[in-house]
């Protein structure tokens, strides 16, 4: 289930009355999404779709403004809820520094009990990261180090932790807070089949964006031919996806479960529609995040 935190619906109070609605109708996960900058211009290519797509002038701030920001997001939700799983799908990792975002993210798995899931991606929007200052060349490389780093500093073992790699040379530190989950899951997003294999190489799932069941049909093959790449079963792979707006009726529920989606986030709009799909989908057994 989606946090409404960005667009014409994103107000504090909203947000509080949908994550306890959401929480207390035995939804299994509330999932924050991620843009810090949205650019009036745009040149780059939106890539989740089969083919690039061009973005208009102010269609980033026309579609999510206002903008709550993701992590601050994420430890509110955490607050005002009790049992349900708080994800991000996903946070771009290579806009945002590494060593502050294990810090934020095991401070949040603490106060709630262990319940963060961190949905991370490479980023498509350049002019974000040049206005954020940070590095758009080898991103691919610069996350995959960030991963580590992130594992490193939540499972030390001992009293300090210390990492030293490529892009990251960090001298002996305490890392405390560790999180609650040693470590917090990794779940990587990404059509492209580089994303699909840092997946499979590097996170504890996949998540496959705003996907019908006819196209996660066509992917699947592509995780599964890395999985065996890697050494890793198919069954391993936790795969976790988004149905298109309006929502999911029990059929196309019912499609995603025999295609083995571990978790799917439906798109709903209303109090009204959350509280339905709760009492039509959820209560008969099937799953719904």
């Amino acid at each position: 289930m989606r946090i409404p935190h960005t667009g014409g619906q994103a107000t504090p109070q909203f947000v509080r009355e949908w994550c306890v609605v959401a929480d207390q109708a035995g939804f299994g996960s509330l999932w924050g999404v991620d843009h810090v900058v949205m650019p009036q211009h745009v040149e780059s290519k939106y890539d989740l779709p089969r083919t690039p797509a061009t973005i208009e002038e102010d269609a980033v701030s026309d579609l999510l403004s206002p903008n709550f920001e993701l992590m601050t997001t994420l430890a509110f939700v955490a607050a005002v809820t009790e049992r349900i799983k708080i994800a991000s799908g996903v946070a771009v990792l290579t806009i945002r520094n590494a060593m502050l975002v294990a810090r934020q993210l095991a401070t949040i798995d603490r106060y709630s009990g262990g319940r963060v899931l961190f949905g991370v991606g490479v980023g498509w929007l350049k002019e974000e990261a040049d206005a954020m200052k940070m590095p758009w060349d080898r991103r691919g490389a610069r996350a995959d180090e960030s991963i580590a780093l992130l594992r490193a500093i939540w499972t030390a073992p001992g009293k300090h932790v210390e990492f030293h790699g490529e892009f990251w040379d960090v001298p002996a530190m305490d890392p405390e807070p560790r999180p609650v989950q040693q470590p917090i899951p990794i779940l990587i997003g990404g059509h492209s089949e580089r994303a699909i294999d840092r997946a499979v190489r590097l996170g504890d799932g996949w998540i496959a964006a705003g996907m019908s069941p006819e196209r996660l049909s066509e992917m699947l093959p592509l995780v599964h031919a890395a999985a065996d790449r890697h050494g890793r079963d198919h069954s391993s792979i936790d795969v976790y996806c988004q149905s298109g707006r309006g929502g999911a009726t029990m059929e196309d529920v019912q499609n995603y479960e025999e295609l083995g989606v571990h978790s799917l986030q439906v798109h709903l709009d209303t109090l009204d529609e959350l509280e339905r799909f709760a009492d039509e989908v959820l209560k008969k057994g099937f799953m719904g995040e």
